[in-house]
């Protein structure tokens, strides 16, 4: 349940390949929303699972609700980064920051567009030469990526239940408690021993919240919801990738 967390960095850690495609230089605390989940008062039977069956219940949960809203925060090596995703099926729009820098990313019917902020640019080239390219090129559009562009795919695998759900040790099961007024029950994964995912007892097995060290952690929220956000911009919203860098 950490796999998330490389997915996150990559996410502000791909300018050289994005730049090399364009061809322009190349100088190099979460909050806790209240999950909503289904009314029924009834218990739905994970806590007589083993702890991966209740992690697979939680993934198949999740995957059944159509669509969710995972936030947070995540720490890989020295980097903490913010998460805010939205997820309807394999459609997803959302942000992730780290030290000042901000990556938006959107994906709709396979298509996948990036929007990076100034300071991301401005931390990838100190001469400020990319930042202003950049700025001349793109603005605030959507640099809509190649359809072969295999750069990217750790950024888009942070909304990917899979990535999310993993786990790399035995998975074992722990108390129960209230999460944000919800019972909810401990999962723990023996390769991440510092974090715990709490999967609701009560209604859908969604997973509510993963808790991590040090102020890390990832709340879930919004399952079943309309996103009216996740949809294909306009053709005067984006610029093609592959005319960055073209006079």
């Amino acid at each position: 349940m950490k796999t998330v967390t490389r997915a996150g960095l990559a996410a502000l850690t791909i300018s050289a390949a994005l730049l090399s495609g364009c061809g322009l230089p190349n100088d190099p605390n979460a909050p806790k929303p209240t999950a909503s989940v289904s009314s029924d008062p009834a218990g739905n039977g994970v806590e007589v699972l083993s702890g991966k069956g209740v992690l697979d219940k939680s993934r198949i949960a999740l995957r059944s609700a159509k669509s969710f809203h995972v936030k947070g925060v995540v720490k890989e090596e020295k980097d903490l980064i913010q998460l805010d995703l939205k997820n309807a099926g394999d459609d997803f729009t959302g942000s992730l920051k780290s030290s000042g820098a901000t990556i938006e990313v959107l994906s709709v019917a396979g298509q996948k567009y990036i929007r990076p902020d100034a300071k991301f640019w401005e931390r990838m080239d100190s001469t400020g030469a990319t930042a202003t390219a950049m700025k001349q090129q793109v603005g605030t559009k959507w640099i809509k990526l190649a359809a072969k562009d295999a750069d990217f795919g750790t950024i888009f695998a942070a909304a990917d239940i899979d990535a999310i759900l993993n786990s790399e040790g035995v998975v074992t099961k722990g108390e129960t408690e209230d999460v944000d007024g919800v019972p909810a029950l401990a999962v723990r994964d023996s390769a991440d021993a510092a974090s715990t995912l709490w999967v609701s007892t009560r209604g859908e097995p969604y997973p509510l919240k993963l808790e991590g060290p040090a102020g890390q952690g990832l709340t879930f929220s919004d399952f079943g919801k309309t996103f009216p956000e996740i949809k294909e911009p306009a053709a005067s919203e984006f610029v093609d990738q592959s005319k960055l860098g073209k006079k």
